[in-house]
């Protein structure tokens, strides 16, 4: 009875275990890892069932977290060129303002400003903010007080809140910026195109130093506009593209043959316009794109499919 109770318990609390995991970590593969070192943890324990199973498996999940933190900025120094989070395709049945705060929250450049937080800044805030978690049930989870809890969250919101990370225009806008990269592929001209940019807009290419892609954070109008021109409209012209909405947002996913080529999205500033333009090219990254579709919730929770 006690396996089928904790079983059961896992279960519902597993989208929020990767909703946490995958956030803090920006990796599906890690925070799948996180997922099942917690779940090792939960079936291993002979203590009694907690009053809350799911505050506890989400303090161990975290906190495992946070261990794989440890070791990440030593990667983060050695990975070949820009690293850009894995993205995830994902579907949500909300309403279009809900599907928007989702997309918030898990947004390539969401969960690149993540990384510039503490791992515990980034704990307490996304586990108070995302995942409405009190300051005291924080506290427990991090070993500390709760006025240091409420103190992380803080500092956390302030960074997220100065990068104006969250701001998500209308779909219709996002999707017409993504046709308008997708002509001026195919066809060349750039003029169009060019309006829809930030004068400071910077572009960055993850290829894990695994496949041809510019290993240098692009950055200015004039510079990304002579990379597209003399650079991806050869290369990418006569490639295949198919529409993809990844964490939340509209993305394109370029196909080489049978082959995943790139993926293309955006971030964008207050205005509307595009500010930073993400080209995933890492292979196993795409790899496990094309492989794994998740549903986004409300909540925060990722149910996997």
């Amino acid at each position: 009875m006690m396996i089928e109770t904790k079983t059961s318990e896992f279960e519902k609390a597993r989208p929020q275990l990767l909703g946490v995991a995958y956030r803090l970590l920006g990796s599906y593969s890690e925070a799948e890892d996180a997922v099942q070192d917690t779940a090792y943890k939960w079936f291993a324990s002979d203590a009694p069932l907690p009053d809350n199973p799911i505050a506890w498996l989400t303090a161990v999940c975290t906190n495992r977290c946070l261990d794989y933190l440890k070791s990440a900025q030593k990667k983060r120094m050695e990975y070949v060129g820009p690293w850009l989070p894995e993205q995830l395709e994902t579907t949500t049945d909300s309403t279009p303002e809900t599907r928007l705060e989702i997309a918030s929250t898990l947004s390539t450049a969401f969960l690149l400003l993540l990384e510039r937080l503490t791992p515990k800044e980034r704990a307490a805030y996304l586990l108070h903010d995302i995942f409405n978690t009190p300051h005291s049930d924080i506290a427990q989870m991090l070993g500390i007080s709760e006025a240091s809890a409420r103190q992380l969250a803080s500092r956390g919101r302030k960074h997220v809140q100065d990068g104006n990370v969250r701001h998500i225009p209308p779909q219709e806008r996002q999707e017409s910026l993504l046709k308008g990269f997708q002509e001026a592929l195919t066809t060349g001209d750039v003029n169009t195109f060019a309006k829809t940019l930030c004068d400071d807009v910077d572009l960055r290419a993850d290829s894990g130093g695994l496949v041809v892609a510019t290993r240098h954070v692009l950055r200015g109008k004039d510079t990304v506009l002579q990379f597209f021109s003399s650079i991806l409209v050869p290369a990418w012209g006569s490639l295949r593209t198919e529409e993809k909405t990844v964490n939340g947002q509209p993305g394109i996913m370029l196909w080489d043959g049978d082959s995943p080529h790139a993926l293309v999205s955006f971030a964008y500033a207050a205005e509307g316009q595009i500010q930073n333009i993400f080209v995933l090219r890492e292979p196993e990254k795409l790899r496990r794109l094309t492989a794994i579709k998740a549903s986004a919730l409300a909540n925060g929770a990722l149910q996997i499919h």
